[in-house]
């Protein structure tokens, strides 16, 4: 008797729809992977983006002199943050705003001071707020994409 040694069909199709159904299961982890790594990144920026305005922030705040002037205005319709110093016989502001979603800096001559134009962008940020919150003790709040920090600076004096 000879005995039929054919191959099935079951028998080629069935490994092969495994590995294609493991190798699909591969790619799925691997994209869900990515995607949860953007997303990380992308919050980590965001931290990071808050972070560096608060502490420039109190940097600045820090390296005010004793007889540096601080106060908080409201200027061509938004809160501005005024440093105030004299060296050498002449008065220099910095002018610390928010400016089409970004901080920026003005330090200039109070001489030649006409208006909020022309300051250097530090950090993209969507908020920026400064409030008097007791004695020598000033509120910052700033914001950027629901990533939001307080931070309380005591002033030196």
């Amino acid at each position: 008797m000879k005995k039929k040694s054919g191959i099935h069909t079951i028998d080629v199709l069935f490994p092969l729809i495994f590995i294609l159904f493991f190798c699909l299961c591969a790619l799925l982890v691997v994209l869900q992977g990515a995607r949860i790594y953007e997303e990380t990144a992308l919050g980590l920026q965001e931290n990071y983006t808050v972070r560096t305005a608060v502490s420039y922030l109190k940097e600045k705040i820090r390296e005010c002199g004793s007889d540096s002037e601080m106060e908080i205005l409201d200027l061509e319709g938004r809160q501005v943050l005024v440093i105030r110093e004299e060296i050498k016989g002449e008065r220099y502001g910095t002018y610390i705003y928010l400016e089409e979603g970004k901080l920026k800096e003005l330090y200039i001559k109070d001489s030649n001071f006409s208006g909020l134009c022309g300051g250097q962008p530090l950090v993209e940020l969507d908020s920026f707020s400064a409030s008097v919150a007791g004695e020598n003790i000033v509120l910052f709040e700033v914001g950027r994409k629901g990533q939001t920090e307080s931070v309380y600076i005591r002033l030196e004096g």
